[in-house]
């Protein structure tokens, strides 16, 4: 059977049938989606519709020039710690054990139990730096700063790098053109200090090619322990409106690099946030 245009029916039918499954799915904007993308968020020149409230974190720092909102990750150092003391100890307890309590008489007629618990001894071994570095490295705060004079954002940005060595990390401040940002909300599943899959969400910020949905380069503003939403909507305001737009706080921003709790070693051990001279002036001043 055909249909008014010489179709067949089938065929329109199942044309149908697409569009009414696809209608409420939302399109992507950008060429190359974040990892987990769940929505694009409202463009950079797009102030918000009605009036933010004070909720999340207080920024670090606002004037007419600049706005410097935090982008620590916030990580729970100290349970990352007591796993890598726990890791380590049983590396230790592994090897007490087979290599010097029970010794050759262990490995003399089962090799291969020789050779598995010397991969357990330095699996753990491994296991356990890499955790600590997971604790240590990144830095006390992660601060994105927007420019309003200048229409910049400069962030500072970290690279974990390998896993044990940390080659090829650090922290690499960038700059951007605040109209060649793309907001994307995201949702994944990430591994836990412990090995357990443990569900995540986040706003990573695109940088797109002028005038295009190409996408160059790519950060993370907020991660699960931040509302990275409502940081995107104060960012907007600010660029859009200016400091009056923002919420009012009724606490005052955290000093992120000298308000260390005792009880917390590896914040203590992290670097502080160091802006390069240069960075530093740029983004704070007027042209």
């Amino acid at each position: 059977m055909r249909g008014p245009y010489g179709h067949s029916a089938n065929v329109i039918d199942k044309e149908k049938i697409v569009k009414k499954s696809t209608a409420g799915i939302p399109k992507k904007l950008l060429d190359k989606p974040t990892e987990g993308w769940k929505a694009d968020l409202p463009l950079p020149q797009l102030p918000p519709e009605l009036p933010l409230r004070h909720t999340g974190r207080c920024p670090n720092f606002v004037n007419d020039i600049y706005l410097e909102l935090s982008g620590s990750r916030n990580l729970n150092r100290t349970v990352i710690f007591m796993f890598a003391l726990l890791t380590f100890s049983i590396a230790v307890a592994t090897v007490k054990i087979f290599f010097f309590d029970l010794g050759s008489r262990a490995f003399a007629s089962q090799p291969v139990l020789f050779i598995f618990m010397t991969l357990v001894a330095i699996g753990t071994v491994l296991g356990s730096i890499g955790m600590v570095r997971t604790g240590t490295a990144p830095p006390r705060d992660e601060p994105v700063r927007f420019n309003r004079k200048r229409g910049k954002v400069y962030v500072y940005r970290f690279h974990r790098g390998g896993p044990i060595t940390g080659k090829g990390g650090g922290v690499f401040p960038s700059v951007f053109n605040w109209e060649d940002l793309r907001a994307e909300t995201w949702s994944r599943t990430a591994p836990s200090p412990s090995g357990v899959p443990m569900f995540a969400w986040g706003v990573d910020v695109a940088v797109v090619a002028p005038g295009t949905n190409h996408v160059v380069d790519r950060f993370q503003l907020a991660g699960s322990n931040a509302n990275g939403e409502h940081m995107w909507a104060m960012a907007r305001a600010y660029m859009n409106l200016g400091a009056e737009a923002l919420p009012k706080y009724p606490y005052p921003p955290r000093d992120w690099n000298n308000e260390v709790p005792t009880l917390d070693p590896g914040l203590r051990l992290a670097p502080k946030v160091q802006w390069p001279a240069g960075m530093d002036l740029e983004s704070r001043t007027a042209p």
